[in-house]
């Protein structure tokens, strides 16, 4: 693709050379996601606590996103009500869950549709972060097979859409390992909002990092 050993001569081996990357990438996603299930049953998965720089995550998530988003025609927008907290949290799991969600997000809206994420302080102390979208959404009987491993919606809205089912059952098994809950409102052809609730002992307001634990860098 970056053509290190000279021009490939016709265009469209750019194009295939762009599949080959996409199904590779496809591929990787699904064997990374079936070894993070498999930990998770075999209760051998533990967090790499530090702090994390959610507002640096959540701008991560968002390049990653836009380019997505703006390919289907989609309105993203990322709100995060100020002052953002850092958590006490895995980064690589706060990241995966995050980039889960709104990938599914982008990937079952349609075009002209919004997908928005928002962030906010819970009056318990506490920190929802939350990812709404106007896709086709689901009905309230599907949700528990949305999260259940390998589960796929069986309806004519979803049928189009690949995947392996590890996405949400993954986030679910994560927010939960951080002591926090994964919330899901959604209604056919009206879309879905998630949200990730992190406990209040998660959500670091200080500035200076507890006893004993580095800077997620």
């Amino acid at each position: 693709m970056s053509e290190v050993n000279g021009p490939l001569g016709d265009p469209r081996y750019h194009a295939y050379a762009a599949s080959i990357r996409e199904s590779g990438d496809y591929l990787l996603s699904i064997i990374n996601d079936l070894l993070d299930m498999a930990k998770f049953n075999a209760g051998r998965t533990q967090l790499a606590e530090a702090r994390v720089d959610l507002a640096g995550i959540v701008a991560a998530v968002a390049r990653m996103i836009e380019g997505r988003a703006q390919h289907g025609a989609i309105d993203f927008h990322v709100a995060l009500e100020p002052p953002t907290p850092d958590l006490l949290a895995d980064e690589r799991q706060l990241k995966q869950m995050l980039l889960n969600l709104a990938s599914n997000a982008v990937k079952f809206t349609p075009p002209g549709g919004e997908v928005h994420i928002a962030g906010v302080m819970t009056e318990e102390g506490g920190y929802a972060l939350t990812v709404r979208d106007t896709g086709i959404g689901m009905a309230e009987a599907d949700i528990p097979v949305a999260l259940a491993p390998f589960g796929q919606i069986d309806s004519s809205l979803a049928r189009g859409h690949h995947g392996t089912g590890l996405g949400l059952p993954l986030v679910k098994s994560m927010i939960e390992g951080h002591g926090g809950r994964l919330l899901l409102v959604s209604r056919p052809g009206k879309g879905t909002t998630a949200t990730l609730l992190f406990p209040a002992r998660r959500v670091l307001t200080d500035r200076a990092a507890p006893a004993g634990e580095q800077t997620a860098k």
